[in-house]
């Protein structure tokens, strides 16, 4: 979408995943500055969506007071009130940012919740420097998790839901250090079977070097952490949209009560067959489970 304001035309984005790194990294300490996931206060959302505006459309302080000043000396006294007025219209090009929630009653504000909508992984690779000038790469999943295991899908998620319920921090980095592995070996073999769709070293039977990385990534920035984590929840919940009727259903809670290795452990119905589920990859395996459960529903509603 292009926008013009005093001549010059500005391209806006219309989604998180259209985003710098760096106005990612800025749009999110903006949103989340003293205010949770969910904004609420009438004066508090607005100035903060103009910071997002000014984000978003590049828009620097010098800018803004060359539109404001150019708005007095067009219409004099009403400068200040036409330069809100035009301001206030922008306001909706941060929309993308939101689930804005439509209030039950009148006169009451609407309701401003961060959108889970970062899929794209903003850093593709991290890099650890060791000693001699060596570095160490590790890689990430593919964008929205799409290469993942089904294990993978379980132990991550696990370590999501525990960060959740107990705000321990312990839970980011060891669910950053599951998602990034190191390369696998460059070999032949592994070029030209395209690395099995993974460039990352398998998680399965190598759960003992996620320990070894946890200390790399518990030194991670702030921001950095906070990003991925938005990244990390933005692709859960796109993976739990396109599979909603399992994630709701009966039958996926009965089995959460062992957690996501119950899940596995349901799957896999026989335990010498556990390992062969958990190399599935996440999409097989959960396109399975809602045919399991699609099969299920058939058979209540024939015994009903």
């Amino acid at each position: 979408m292009t926008i013009t304001i005093n001549d010059k035309e500005i391209t806006s984005p219309q989604s998180w995943n259209d985003l710098s790194l760096q106005q990612q990294l800025s749009c999110y300490a903006i949103i989340m500055s003293h205010s949770g996931f969910i904004l609420e206060a009438q004066e508090i959302v607005p100035a903060k969506r103009i910071l997002l505006v000014q984000v978003l459309l590049g828009l620097d302080e010098d800018f803004m007071k060359r539109w404001r000043k150019d708005c007095k000396l067009a219409y004099e006294e009403e400068g200040d009130i036409i330069f809100y007025a035009e301001l206030e219209e922008l306001l909706n090009t941060s929309d993308f940012l939101f689930d804005i929630i439509e209030p039950e009653e009148e006169g009451e504000p609407k309701t401003f919740q961060i959108k889970l909508g970062l899929t794209k992984c903003p850093w593709p690779q991290l890099v650890r420097n060791k000693k001699h000038g060596k570095k160490k790469f590790y890689l990430a999943p593919e964008d929205g998790l799409a290469n993942i295991s089904f294990y993978e899908l379980c132990t991550t998620f696990t370590h999501f839901e525990n960060f959740l319920e107990s705000k321990e921090e312990i839970h980011i980095d060891e669910l950053l250090a599951t998602l990034y592995r190191p390369h696998k070996p460059k070999t032949k073999e592994n070029k030209r079977r395209g690395y099995q769709g993974d460039r990352r070293q398998p998680l399965l039977h190598h759960e003992a070097m996620v320990k070894k990385r946890i200390p790399h990534m518990a030194i991670l920035p702030k921001s950095t952490k906070q990003l991925l984590t938005f990244w990390f929840a933005s692709c859960r919940q796109a993976i739990i949209e396109e599979h909603s009727e399992l994630f709701s259903a009966p039958s996926r809670k009965e089995a959460n009560t062992f957690g996501w290795g119950g899940v596995l452990m349901a799957l896999a119905g026989k335990l010498q067959d556990i390992d062969a589920i958990a190399a599935q990859s996440a999409d097989n395996a959960l396109t399975y489970l809602t045919y399991l459960e699609a099969q299920r529903k058939e058979l209540e509603k024939k015994t009903n």
